[in-house]
């Protein structure tokens, strides 16, 4: 845990913006991925084929 800790902390106070900026892209993809894997989820089992509208 103190090793997680340590490596958030180093992220967090590098003055590279480079490292932010890739930290940032990499928490935005996960969050669209655990979005669309709760839509799919969401929405398994339900007619979506073209017939149906």
């Amino acid at each position: 845990m103190t090793a997680l800790t340590k490596v958030f902390y180093k992220a967090f106070s590098e003055t590279s913006e480079g490292r932010k900026h890739a930290l940032l892209k990499h928490l935005l993809l996960l969050g669209a991925a655990i979005l669309l894997v709760g839509a799919m989820a969401l929405t398994y089992g339900t007619d979506l084929s073209p017939g149906f509208f």
